[in-house]
Protein backbone atom coordinates (compact mmCIF):
# COMPACT_ATOMS: atom_id res chain seq x y z
CA UNK A 1 0.00 0.00 0.00
CA UNK A 2 2.92 2.35 0.97
CA UNK A 3 4.07 1.99 -2.33
CA UNK A 4 1.43 2.41 -4.27
CA UNK A 5 1.40 5.83 -2.61
CA UNK A 6 4.54 6.94 -3.17
CA UNK A 7 3.63 6.13 -6.65
CA UNK A 8 0.52 8.39 -6.75
CA UNK A 9 2.49 11.11 -4.42
CA UNK A 10 4.90 11.24 -7.10
CA UNK A 11 2.56 11.51 -10.12
CA UNK A 12 0.68 14.36 -8.10
CA UNK A 13 3.67 16.50 -7.71
CA UNK A 14 5.50 15.59 -11.27
CA UNK A 15 3.00 18.84 -12.43
CA UNK A 16 4.30 21.25 -8.90
CA UNK A 17 5.56 24.03 -9.55
CA UNK A 18 9.91 25.01 -8.53
CA UNK A 19 12.17 22.63 -11.03
CA UNK A 20 11.51 24.10 -13.83
CA UNK A 21 11.74 27.43 -12.17
CA UNK A 22 16.03 26.80 -11.59
CA UNK A 23 18.79 28.12 -14.15
CA UNK A 24 21.27 25.22 -13.73
CA UNK A 25 21.08 21.94 -15.69
CA UNK A 26 20.16 18.44 -14.87
CA UNK A 27 22.80 15.78 -16.14
CA UNK A 28 22.13 11.72 -15.83
CA UNK A 29 24.89 10.37 -15.03
CA UNK A 30 25.84 6.42 -14.41
CA UNK A 31 28.82 4.41 -13.19
CA UNK A 32 29.97 0.71 -12.93
CA UNK A 33 30.38 -0.18 -9.23
CA UNK A 34 30.82 -3.97 -7.62
CA UNK A 35 30.15 -4.86 -11.19
CA UNK A 36 26.61 -2.85 -11.44
CA UNK A 37 25.19 -0.14 -13.05
CA UNK A 38 24.55 2.91 -10.95
CA UNK A 39 22.43 6.28 -11.93
CA UNK A 40 22.42 9.88 -10.20
CA UNK A 41 21.49 13.08 -11.27
CA UNK A 42 23.57 16.07 -11.47
CA UNK A 43 22.44 19.71 -10.46
CA UNK A 44 24.77 22.10 -12.27
CA UNK A 45 23.87 25.86 -11.34
CA UNK A 46 24.57 28.06 -14.82
CA UNK A 47 27.05 29.80 -12.62
CA UNK A 48 29.47 27.08 -12.34
CA UNK A 49 32.30 27.76 -14.78
CA UNK A 50 34.68 25.03 -12.91
CA UNK A 51 37.45 27.57 -12.34
CA UNK A 52 36.72 27.39 -8.79
CA UNK A 53 36.04 24.38 -6.17
CA UNK A 54 32.57 24.43 -5.18
CA UNK A 55 30.81 22.74 -2.57
CA UNK A 56 28.81 19.05 -2.84
CA UNK A 57 25.70 17.63 -1.68
CA UNK A 58 24.53 14.66 -2.09
CA UNK A 59 21.00 14.47 -1.70
CA UNK A 60 19.44 11.01 -0.67
CA UNK A 61 15.90 9.78 -1.57
CA UNK A 62 13.95 7.70 0.85
CA UNK A 63 12.64 3.73 1.16
CA UNK A 64 10.69 3.47 -2.35
CA UNK A 65 11.42 6.84 -3.33
CA UNK A 66 13.82 8.15 -6.31
CA UNK A 67 16.53 10.74 -7.42
CA UNK A 68 13.52 13.02 -9.38
CA UNK A 69 11.04 12.58 -6.49
CA UNK A 70 14.43 13.90 -3.74
CA UNK A 71 14.64 16.98 -6.40
CA UNK A 72 11.47 17.83 -5.53
CA UNK A 73 11.03 17.43 -2.14
CA UNK A 74 14.10 18.93 -1.36
CA UNK A 75 13.82 21.98 -3.39
CA UNK A 76 18.07 22.67 -3.09
CA UNK A 77 18.36 24.05 -6.41
CA UNK A 78 17.42 27.26 -6.12
CA UNK A 79 20.02 27.08 -3.11
CA UNK A 80 22.57 26.15 -5.63
CA UNK A 81 22.06 28.63 -7.78
CA UNK A 82 21.95 31.44 -5.26
CA UNK A 83 24.60 29.91 -2.96
CA UNK A 84 27.28 28.29 -5.31
CA UNK A 85 26.91 24.30 -4.89
CA UNK A 86 26.40 21.68 -6.84
CA UNK A 87 24.10 18.68 -6.20
CA UNK A 88 23.92 14.87 -6.57
CA UNK A 89 21.13 12.77 -6.69
CA UNK A 90 22.05 9.01 -6.64
CA UNK A 91 19.33 6.47 -7.42
CA UNK A 92 19.15 3.26 -5.39
CA UNK A 93 18.40 -0.06 -6.17
CA UNK A 94 15.58 -2.34 -4.86
CA UNK A 95 16.32 -3.92 -1.41
CA UNK A 96 13.79 -5.76 1.11
CA UNK A 97 12.28 -3.94 3.99
CA UNK A 98 15.19 -2.16 5.62
CA UNK A 99 12.89 -2.83 8.81
CA UNK A 100 12.71 -6.14 8.34
CA UNK A 101 9.01 -5.68 8.45
CA UNK A 102 9.13 -4.29 11.98
CA UNK A 103 7.65 -0.97 10.97
CA UNK A 104 4.14 -1.40 9.51
CA UNK A 105 4.03 1.15 6.38
CA UNK A 106 7.10 0.11 5.19
CA UNK A 107 6.22 -2.39 1.82
CA UNK A 108 8.38 -5.57 1.87
CA UNK A 109 10.40 -4.64 -1.27
CA UNK A 110 11.00 -1.12 -3.10
CA UNK A 111 14.34 1.64 -4.20
CA UNK A 112 16.45 2.78 -1.14
CA UNK A 113 19.78 2.00 0.52
CA UNK A 114 21.61 -0.95 1.88
CA UNK A 115 22.10 -0.37 5.46
CA UNK A 116 23.71 -3.80 7.13
CA UNK A 117 22.69 -6.54 4.67
CA UNK A 118 25.76 -8.34 3.42
CA UNK A 119 24.44 -9.95 0.07
CA UNK A 120 22.84 -6.56 -0.74
CA UNK A 121 23.77 -3.74 -2.63
CA UNK A 122 26.93 -1.99 -1.27
CA UNK A 123 25.79 1.21 -1.16
CA UNK A 124 28.35 3.14 1.04
CA UNK A 125 30.76 1.54 -1.70
CA UNK A 126 28.73 3.26 -4.18
CA UNK A 127 29.17 6.60 -2.20
CA UNK A 128 32.64 6.35 -2.47
CA UNK A 129 32.47 6.02 -6.33
CA UNK A 130 30.09 8.75 -6.79
CA UNK A 131 32.04 11.24 -5.00
CA UNK A 132 35.23 10.27 -6.49
CA UNK A 133 33.27 10.58 -10.22
CA UNK A 134 32.00 14.12 -9.14
CA UNK A 135 36.05 15.06 -8.15
CA UNK A 136 36.58 13.61 -11.64
CA UNK A 137 34.40 15.41 -13.99
CA UNK A 138 33.42 18.62 -11.50
CA UNK A 139 35.57 21.12 -9.45
CA UNK A 140 34.58 20.39 -6.47
CA UNK A 141 36.11 20.96 -2.73
CA UNK A 142 37.25 17.96 -1.43
CA UNK A 143 36.60 19.37 2.13
CA UNK A 144 32.99 20.83 1.62
CA UNK A 145 31.47 17.52 0.48
CA UNK A 146 28.06 17.84 2.80
CA UNK A 147 25.15 14.54 2.58
CA UNK A 148 21.29 15.17 3.41
CA UNK A 149 18.94 12.11 3.13
CA UNK A 150 15.38 11.72 3.68
CA UNK A 151 14.25 8.89 5.34
CA UNK A 152 16.35 5.80 4.82
CA UNK A 153 18.48 8.42 2.77
CA UNK A 154 19.14 10.04 6.50
CA UNK A 155 19.81 6.86 8.03
CA UNK A 156 22.69 6.05 4.94
CA UNK A 157 23.73 9.73 5.94
CA UNK A 158 24.20 8.63 9.23
CA UNK A 159 26.09 5.37 8.47
CA UNK A 160 28.45 7.97 5.79
CA UNK A 161 29.07 10.31 8.95
CA UNK A 162 29.93 7.03 11.06
CA UNK A 163 32.11 5.53 8.30
CA UNK A 164 33.09 7.77 5.76
CA UNK A 165 34.48 10.45 8.14
CA UNK A 166 37.22 11.50 6.28
CA UNK A 167 35.34 12.42 3.01
CA UNK A 168 32.26 14.00 4.60
CA UNK A 169 32.17 17.30 6.04
CA UNK A 170 28.78 17.19 7.70
CA UNK A 171 25.34 15.86 7.41
CA UNK A 172 21.80 16.12 7.82
CA UNK A 173 19.03 13.54 8.36
CA UNK A 174 15.03 14.71 7.91
CA UNK A 175 12.39 11.53 9.02
CA UNK A 176 15.58 9.09 9.38
CA UNK A 177 16.60 6.46 11.99
CA UNK A 178 19.57 7.18 13.47
CA UNK A 179 23.14 5.57 15.15
CA UNK A 180 25.92 7.62 16.69
CA UNK A 181 29.25 6.29 18.26
CA UNK A 182 28.75 3.73 20.99
CA UNK A 183 24.77 3.92 20.28
CA UNK A 184 23.06 -0.27 20.74
CA UNK A 185 21.06 -1.36 18.82
CA UNK A 186 21.06 -0.30 14.86
CA UNK A 187 24.37 0.32 13.22
CA UNK A 188 27.59 0.32 14.70
CA UNK A 189 29.11 3.73 14.16
CA UNK A 190 33.05 4.04 13.56
CA UNK A 191 33.60 7.54 13.33
CA UNK A 192 36.85 8.59 13.57
CA UNK A 193 36.58 11.96 14.32
CA UNK A 194 34.25 14.84 15.37
CA UNK A 195 31.16 15.30 12.66
CA UNK A 196 28.93 18.31 12.77
CA UNK A 197 25.44 16.41 12.95
CA UNK A 198 21.90 18.11 11.80
CA UNK A 199 18.46 16.11 12.54
CA UNK A 200 15.05 17.02 11.21
CA UNK A 201 12.05 14.83 12.88
CA UNK A 202 8.69 15.09 13.47
CA UNK A 203 7.21 13.91 16.77
CA UNK A 204 4.25 12.30 14.81
CA UNK A 205 6.05 10.48 12.36
CA UNK A 206 4.21 7.25 11.37
CA UNK A 207 6.89 6.12 9.40
CA UNK A 208 9.72 6.08 11.82
CA UNK A 209 8.79 7.08 14.78
CA UNK A 210 10.78 9.82 17.08
CA UNK A 211 10.47 7.33 20.05
CA UNK A 212 13.00 4.59 18.25
CA UNK A 213 11.89 0.97 17.43
CA UNK A 214 13.38 -1.70 20.52
CA UNK A 215 15.60 -3.16 18.59
CA UNK A 216 15.92 -1.53 15.64
CA UNK A 217 16.84 2.12 16.32
CA UNK A 218 17.18 4.39 19.13
CA UNK A 219 15.43 7.44 19.88
CA UNK A 220 15.89 10.61 18.20
CA UNK A 221 16.66 12.64 21.74
CA UNK A 222 19.10 9.57 22.59
CA UNK A 223 20.90 9.80 19.26
CA UNK A 224 21.55 13.58 19.46
CA UNK A 225 22.83 12.93 22.43
CA UNK A 226 25.49 10.45 21.54
CA UNK A 227 26.80 12.53 19.03
CA UNK A 228 27.01 15.25 21.16
CA UNK A 229 28.64 13.24 23.87
CA UNK A 230 31.40 12.03 21.17
CA UNK A 231 31.87 15.05 19.88
CA UNK A 232 32.46 16.47 22.94
CA UNK A 233 29.93 19.31 23.67
CA UNK A 234 28.93 20.99 26.42
CA UNK A 235 26.64 18.81 28.77
CA UNK A 236 23.82 20.88 28.69
CA UNK A 237 21.88 21.36 25.01
CA UNK A 238 20.56 24.77 24.19
CA UNK A 239 16.65 25.09 23.84
CA UNK A 240 14.87 27.25 21.57
CA UNK A 241 11.50 27.23 20.70
CA UNK A 242 11.25 28.61 17.02
CA UNK A 243 8.17 31.25 16.55
CA UNK A 244 5.14 29.12 15.32
CA UNK A 245 4.53 31.20 12.14
CA UNK A 246 1.93 28.97 10.43
CA UNK A 247 -0.70 27.95 12.20
CA UNK A 248 -2.45 25.91 9.66
CA UNK A 249 -0.04 23.50 9.81
CA UNK A 250 -0.49 21.45 12.64
CA UNK A 251 2.67 21.55 14.06
CA UNK A 252 5.46 23.88 15.84
CA UNK A 253 9.07 23.38 16.16
CA UNK A 254 11.56 23.28 18.59
CA UNK A 255 15.44 23.39 18.01
CA UNK A 256 17.63 21.63 20.46
CA UNK A 257 21.78 22.41 20.10
CA UNK A 258 24.82 20.83 21.56
CA UNK A 259 27.05 23.79 21.25
CA UNK A 260 30.68 23.88 22.71
CA UNK A 261 32.07 21.05 20.73
CA UNK A 262 35.78 20.18 19.64
CA UNK A 263 36.49 21.36 16.63
CA UNK A 264 32.98 23.45 17.05
CA UNK A 265 31.44 19.96 15.27
CA UNK A 266 27.92 21.36 16.85
CA UNK A 267 25.00 19.18 16.87
CA UNK A 268 21.14 20.29 16.34
CA UNK A 269 17.90 18.39 16.29
CA UNK A 270 14.82 20.44 14.80
CA UNK A 271 12.44 19.14 17.14
CA UNK A 272 8.94 19.12 14.79
CA UNK A 273 6.52 19.23 17.24
CA UNK A 274 3.55 16.94 15.80
CA UNK A 275 4.82 16.59 12.95
CA UNK A 276 4.74 13.69 10.21
CA UNK A 277 7.62 12.20 7.56
CA UNK A 278 7.55 15.43 5.63
CA UNK A 279 11.08 17.52 4.63
CA UNK A 280 9.76 21.18 5.97
CA UNK A 281 9.43 23.60 4.26
CA UNK A 282 8.94 21.51 1.20
CA UNK A 283 5.46 21.18 -1.22
CA UNK A 284 2.24 20.34 0.29
CA UNK A 285 1.03 16.37 0.81
CA UNK A 286 -2.05 15.49 -0.65
CA UNK A 287 -4.59 15.37 2.16
CA UNK A 288 -4.78 11.82 1.15
CA UNK A 289 -1.47 11.09 1.98
CA UNK A 290 -1.31 13.20 5.59
CA UNK A 291 -2.13 9.90 7.42
CA UNK A 292 1.15 8.67 6.11
CA UNK A 293 3.15 11.24 5.59
CA UNK A 294 1.71 14.29 7.91
CA UNK A 295 1.49 17.85 7.09
CA UNK A 296 3.85 19.87 5.93
CA UNK A 297 5.21 21.70 8.76
CA UNK A 298 5.77 25.53 7.40
CA UNK A 299 7.62 27.42 10.08
CA UNK A 300 10.95 27.03 9.05
CA UNK A 301 12.39 26.10 5.43
CA UNK A 302 14.49 22.55 6.15
CA UNK A 303 16.90 23.14 2.94
CA UNK A 304 17.94 26.38 4.12
CA UNK A 305 19.07 25.62 7.44
CA UNK A 306 20.08 22.65 6.59
CA UNK A 307 22.81 25.05 4.18
CA UNK A 308 22.56 27.38 7.31
CA UNK A 309 24.06 24.68 9.02
CA UNK A 310 26.51 23.31 6.96
CA UNK A 311 28.53 26.29 5.87
CA UNK A 312 28.44 27.41 9.16
CA UNK A 313 30.79 24.38 10.41
CA UNK A 314 34.59 25.09 10.85
CA UNK A 315 35.33 21.68 9.93
CA UNK A 316 34.02 22.18 6.17
CA UNK A 317 36.90 24.94 5.60
CA UNK A 318 34.06 27.75 4.42
CA UNK A 319 35.09 30.87 5.53
CA UNK A 320 32.66 32.36 8.57
CA UNK A 321 30.77 35.90 7.38
CA UNK A 322 32.12 36.74 11.02
CA UNK A 323 35.43 35.27 11.20
CA UNK A 324 36.93 35.07 14.44
CA UNK A 325 33.39 35.54 16.48
CA UNK A 326 30.83 33.59 14.28
CA UNK A 327 31.01 30.27 15.66
CA UNK A 328 29.52 31.50 19.23
CA UNK A 329 26.48 33.03 17.83
CA UNK A 330 23.77 31.11 15.74
CA UNK A 331 20.36 32.90 14.31
CA UNK A 332 17.20 31.15 13.85
CA UNK A 333 15.53 31.20 11.46
CA UNK A 334 17.93 32.70 8.72
CA UNK A 335 16.37 34.87 6.73
CA UNK A 336 14.12 36.10 8.85
CA UNK A 337 10.65 37.89 8.58
CA UNK A 338 9.61 38.93 12.38
CA UNK A 339 11.66 37.34 14.95
CA UNK A 340 14.82 35.69 15.12
CA UNK A 341 16.23 34.12 18.24
CA UNK A 342 19.94 33.73 19.04
CA UNK A 343 22.00 31.43 20.83
CA UNK A 344 25.37 32.46 22.13
CA UNK A 345 28.48 32.04 24.54
CA UNK A 346 29.28 34.42 26.82
CA UNK A 347 32.98 33.63 28.47
CA UNK A 348 31.80 35.27 31.70
CA UNK A 349 29.04 36.58 33.42
CA UNK A 350 27.93 40.04 32.15
CA UNK A 351 25.58 43.08 31.09
CA UNK A 352 24.38 41.91 27.62
CA UNK A 353 23.74 43.82 24.97
CA UNK A 354 22.41 43.03 21.04
CA UNK A 355 23.18 45.55 18.27
CA UNK A 356 22.11 45.24 15.03
CA UNK A 357 23.94 47.12 12.33
CA UNK A 358 22.52 47.67 8.59
CA UNK A 359 23.38 46.95 4.94
CA UNK A 360 25.75 50.43 5.49
CA UNK A 361 26.86 49.86 9.21
CA UNK A 362 24.42 52.01 10.59
CA UNK A 363 23.06 51.05 14.00
CA UNK A 364 18.84 50.34 13.16
CA UNK A 365 17.89 48.43 16.80
CA UNK A 366 19.36 48.20 20.50
CA UNK A 367 17.92 44.84 22.55
CA UNK A 368 19.16 45.35 26.12
CA UNK A 369 19.37 41.40 27.35
CA UNK A 370 20.08 42.05 31.10
CA UNK A 371 22.50 40.31 33.49
CA UNK A 372 23.23 36.96 32.14
CA UNK A 373 25.52 34.34 33.59
CA UNK A 374 28.83 32.25 32.32
CA UNK A 375 27.70 29.86 29.23
CA UNK A 376 24.96 29.52 26.13
CA UNK A 377 22.13 31.53 26.44
CA UNK A 378 19.46 32.79 24.52
CA UNK A 379 17.84 35.82 23.75
CA UNK A 380 15.12 36.85 21.09
CA UNK A 381 14.60 39.44 18.86
CA UNK A 382 10.83 40.55 18.43
CA UNK A 383 11.26 42.87 15.29
CA UNK A 384 8.81 46.13 16.17
CA UNK A 385 11.01 48.54 13.08
CA UNK A 386 10.45 48.64 9.81
CA UNK A 387 13.53 46.78 8.01
CA UNK A 388 13.89 46.44 4.11
CA UNK A 389 15.01 43.44 2.51
CA UNK A 390 19.08 43.08 2.87
CA UNK A 391 21.92 41.65 4.63
CA UNK A 392 22.52 42.99 8.66
CA UNK A 393 24.87 42.28 11.18
CA UNK A 394 24.07 40.95 14.49
CA UNK A 395 26.51 41.69 17.44
CA UNK A 396 26.60 40.53 21.11
CA UNK A 397 28.05 42.72 23.38
CA UNK A 398 28.82 41.62 27.03
CA UNK A 399 29.90 44.78 29.31
CA UNK A 400 29.80 46.97 26.47
CA UNK A 401 32.94 44.85 24.75
CA UNK A 402 31.62 42.56 21.25
CA UNK A 403 31.85 38.89 22.21
CA UNK A 404 30.23 37.55 18.99
CA UNK A 405 28.46 38.38 15.43
CA UNK A 406 26.97 36.84 12.59
CA UNK A 407 25.06 38.12 9.51
CA UNK A 408 21.26 38.05 9.27
CA UNK A 409 19.23 37.83 5.96
CA UNK A 410 16.12 40.07 5.74
CA UNK A 411 14.04 38.30 3.64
Amino acid sequence: MKSRFTLVFFLCILCAPGLSAQQGEALGRSLIHDDTTRTYIVYMPQAYTGDEAWPLIISLHGYTGTAELQRLISNFEALADTEHFLLAYPQGLEIDDPSGGILPALPPRGAGWNLQEPDGPDDLGFMVALIDSMATEFNIDAEQVFVAGHSNGGALAYVMACELTSRVAAIASVGGPGTSPGLVPFLDCNATGPMPVLDIHGTADAVVPYTGVSGLFASIPATMEGWGNFNGCGTEAVVTEIANTNQQDGSSVTLIQYLGCEQDAEVWHFRVNGGGHWWPGSIDVPFFLESVFGKTNRDFDASREIWNFFTGQPLTGIAHLAAEAASTVTAFPNPFEDVVSFSFHLPEAGKVRLNIFGPLGNLVATLPGGEWPEGWQQLQWPIQTPLAPGIYQAVIESNNVPVGRTALVRK
